[in-house]
C-alpha cells in the first residue's frame, strides 16, 4: 500500500456497503457512471466485487461477501465512513493484502472531519456539566425529587457550585481534526489553549474541512508538546486544567496515560476521553477521580474494555459520565462522510493525492 500522488485514474465504478442517505446516493450515481448499493451486510453479487474502483465502507469491517481484496481486482482506493483506522486494519482482508505487498495500489483514506460537528460540542458539553455539576443536579431531581442547595451539589467540599471555564488552560491531546475544532470552541470560551501531537510541533491540517470549523493553520494553541518526549509531555499535563484526549488507537497510544500521569494534571482538573479507551486503563481514571486534589470529573465516551462491563464501578461513580461511544453519532455523519468519498474520488481522477490518506504502518 504506497502513500503519495498517484498517475491520473479513472473512477467510474462504486461499491458501498454502509447505508448512506438517498440525498448522498443521488450525488454518488451523478459522479459515477456506476453506482453499487449493498448496505448493511446484504450479499454482493459478483459482477460488483469484479468492477468495484472504489469501495465505501464501514471502518470496522468489510462486509461477509468481500472474502479477500484480491476478489476486487480493480480495486483502486478504499473509503471509510469512519475516522479511525484500527478496525479495518485489523481485519484478516487487509493483513493479508498488507502482508503480501500487491503490486497493485490501494489507498486508504478515512473520514476525519467527519465528526467535527458532533464530538467537540459534546467536549464542551462535558466540560460545562462537570464543571457546573448538571449530573448530579440530574440525578437527584429525578431519583429524589428534591430541590439541592450549593453546598449539597458540591463534591469537593469548597463550598463552590460552580467553576468557570474562562482563564482555566486545556489541554488536547491530538490535534487532528477533533482537536482543532475544539480549540475554536474553547477559545470562544476564554480557554487558553494547548496541544500535545507526535511532532511537538505546530502542523497544518491537510485533511477535509468542513467550512467555519477547525483550525487549519494550527495556529490557536499557545505551545506544543510532544507524546513522544516523556518530559515534554510531563510538561504539558503540569500546564493543563482539563485534559481531552482524542487519540487513535494505535500502539503507540496503548495506555499512554495511567494515574500517575493523571496525577500530573492541575489539582481539581477534568479528563474527557473521545478519542480510544485504551488510552488509560478505567482502574487508573477511577484511582484519579478518588485521590485527593486529583480529578474533579471525567467524561468518557470510550473505555478499556468497551463496552464496559455492566456493574463497573465507573458508572456510579459520582464524579464520572459514561457514554456508549455515541459522541460522534448524529444525523449528518454518512452525508458528511459520503462528501469525503465523492471528493477522493475526484482526487484520484486527477492523480492527486487524496485527504484523509491512511498509513498502515502509523495505524492512522
Amino acid at each position: 500500500m504506497r502513500l503519495g500522488l498517484r498517475t491520473l485514474a479513472q473512477m467510474d465504478t462504486l461499491l458501498v456497503t454502509i447505508r448512506i442517505p438517498d440525498a448522498q446516493l443521488d450525488k454518488m450515481r451523478q459522479a459515477f457512471k456506476s453506482v453499487h448499493y449493498y448496505p448493511d451486510n446484504a450479499p454482493i453479487p459478483p459482477e460488483a466485487l469484479e468492477t468495484a474502483e472504489m469501495l465505501f465502507t464501514s471502518g470496522a469491517r468489510f462486509a461477509s461477501s468481500i472474502k479477500s481484496l484480491d476478489g476486487l481486482p480493480k480495486l483502486k482506493h478504499i473509503q471509510m465512513g469512519s475516522a479511525g483506522a484500527n478496525g479495518i486494519l485489523g481485519t484478516a482482508q487487509m493483513k493479508e493484502y498488507l502482508e503480501k505487498q500487491r503490486a497493485r495500489e490501494i489507498t486508504l483514506a478515512g473520514a476525519s472531519g467527519t465528526h467535527v460537528l458532533s464530538i467537540p460540542n459534546y467536549v464542551v458539553a462535558m466540560i460545562i456539566t462537570l464543571y457546573h455539576q448538571l449530573h448530579t443536579q440530574i440525578i437527584v431531581a429525578r431519583t429524589q425529587a428534591k430541590w439541592l442547595t450549593g453546598e449539597e451539589i458540591d463534591q469537593s467540599g469548597e463550598g463552590i457550585y460552580a467553576r468557570s471555564t474562562f482563564g482555566r488552560t486545556v489541554g488536547l491531546l491530538g490535534y487532528g481534526a477533533l482537536g482543532r475544532e475544539t480549540a475554536r470552541l474553547l477559545k470562544a470560551h476564554g480557554m487558553r489553549v494547548i496541544a500535545a501531537n507526535t511532532s511537538g510541533q505546530r502542523t497544518v491540517d491537510e485533511g477535509y474541512i468542513i467550512p467555519g470549523t477547525g483550525d487549519k493553520e494550527g495556529s490557536i494553541p499557545e505551545a506544543f508538546y510532544s507524546t513522544k518526549d516523556p518530559q515534554s509531555l510531563e510538561a504539558f499535563l503540569k500546564e493543563t486544567d482539563v485534559l481531552v484526549a482524542s487519540l487513535p488507537g494505535t500502539p503507540q497510544t496503548q495506555y499512554l496515560l495511567d494515574a500517575e500521569k493523571l496525577a500530573l494534571l492541575k489539582p481539581n482538573a477534568l479528563f474527557i476521553n473521545v478519542g480510544r479507551g485504551s488510552l488509560i486503563r478505567s482502574e487508573d481514571i477511577l484511582t484519579a477521580l478518588d485521590a485527593p486534589k486529583g480529578l474533579f470529573g471525567a467524561a468518557l465516551d470510550v473505555t478499556d474494555p468497551e463496552p464496559l462491563p455492566e456493574g463497573h464501578a465507573l458508572f456510579a461513580h459520582p464524579k464520572c459520565i459514561v457514554t456508549p461511544h455515541l459522541s460522534g453519532d448524529t444525523e449528518r455523519e454518512f452525508e458528511i462522510a459520503a462528501d469525503i468519498a465523492l471528493e477522493n474520488a475526484e482526487r484520484i481522477r486527477k492523480g492527486e493525492k487524496v485527504v484523509n490518506l491512511i498509513d498502515p504502518a502509523k495505524g492512522y
